[in-house]
């Protein structure tokens, strides 16, 4: 089958990035941050070179489907960078709502995600858009629903609102009795409540 002008530039493209990025590794291998930094741009543009053989469904057809695909980035505690065919999709887990940027456990909620997920082949499922045009699903990370798990172990509030999902009202009461994660802090104040009393 031929592969369409578009992926070809990409691959293209994709390929000179890499290039790129060894040339100025090995320039700069005495700087660690700057190694680190690179080197997730190279593992980013490995995952897009593999993605253009790989039969993904176009993004427009993922409502009803289970998808698999790579996990090249962990955006926060809730949302986290896939690659479908051919292109960098941030997918948002559905029922959950992590610590905002500036909020306690913030860190350690996105490091929790990157401990299940970075870097594993995820299991898309119940796959929606909100009302901003984010990419919803319940994801799963070794057979593990990382919605669930989050929850769980206090690293993220159960969405009022928008979850239905009654196992999660369980594995939260659960986590805040025994004053896991977020639940250990003195007031933990829920995301959406936060943004509303810092705008």
């Amino acid at each position: 089958m031929a592969i369409p002008l578009s992926r070809l530039l990409l691959w293209l493209v994709v390929i000179a990035a890499i290039k790129n990025s060894c040339f100025t590794l090995s320039r700069r291998f005495w700087f660690a941050a700057l190694v680190k930094s690179q080197m997730r741009s190279i593992t980013i543009a490995i995952a897009l070179i593999t993605s253009i053989t790989l039969p993904f469904p176009a993004a427009a057809d993922l409502t009803d489907q289970v998808i698999r695909a790579q996990v090249v980035q962990i955006v926060d505690g809730d949302s986290l960078t896939i690659v479908i065919d051919g292109e960098m999709v941030r997918v948002r887990l559905a029922e959950i709502d992590a610590p905002e940027s500036k909020q306690p456990y913030t860190k350690r909620s996105k490091k929790s995600l990157s401990d299940l997920c970075f870097w594993i082949e995820a299991e898309l499922t119940s796959i929606t858009k909100d009302q901003y045009g984010r990419t919803l699903a319940r994801v799963k990370c070794n057979g593990l629903d990382v919605s669930a798990e989050q929850v769980k172990r206090g690293m993220a509030w159960v969405y009022e609102g928008h979850a239905k999902d009654p196992e999660l009202y369980k594995l939260q009461a659960e986590a805040r009795a025994a004053k896991r994660g977020l639940w250990s802090t003195k007031y933990p104040i829920p995301p959406w409540r936060w943004m509303k009393e810092n705008r």
